[in-house]
């Protein structure tokens, strides 16, 4: 499997483990639990949701598409994004643990190995791909 194919298939991942996480979040509703914060009236403010649509959906689908050019500056997007993302996940991991939840201590250090390995691989494919065809000085 190409560097490329890899790394496409762990931002896929990490937005099923997107999905699967907020799945486990939601679960506990279906068998009689109050899922709502206490405190909170049930508005919630529409930057947080775009936040999240754009962290769960946009960034994956945009470091997907900087994958699919070979221009360098889209590698180094695509790199920016995975280190990003693996931020990301460590950070909510410490706010979101200890947890009441157990699928959430399945879910979210999958998710820091996912974010890890896409970082890792997103780097070394922007380190692999350099610009192969430029002159050496004098020497044109």
């Amino acid at each position: 499997m190409t560097r490329r194919t890899k790394i496409a298939v762990l931002w896929l991942l990490t937005t099923c483990g997107f999905a699967y996480h907020t799945l486990c979040d939601m679960l506990p509703m279906f068998w009689g639990k109050d899922m709502a914060i206490m405190g909170t009236d049930g508005d919630v403010s529409q930057g947080i949701i775009i936040f999240m649509m754009a962290l769960s959906f946009l960034v994956p689908v945009c470091g997907i598409l900087c994958l699919m050019s070979r221009k360098r500056y889209l590698q180094v997007v695509n790199a920016i994004l995975a280190l990003f993302v693996f931020l990301l996940n460590v950070a909510h991991a410490f706010m979101e643990l200890p947890s009441d939840n157990a699928g959430q201590y399945i879910v979210m250090p999958t998710m820091i190995l996912i974010s890890f390995l896409l970082s890792r691989h997103s780097i070394e494919c922007f380190k692999e791909e350099r610009p192969r065809n430029l002159c050496k000085p004098f020497a044109c």
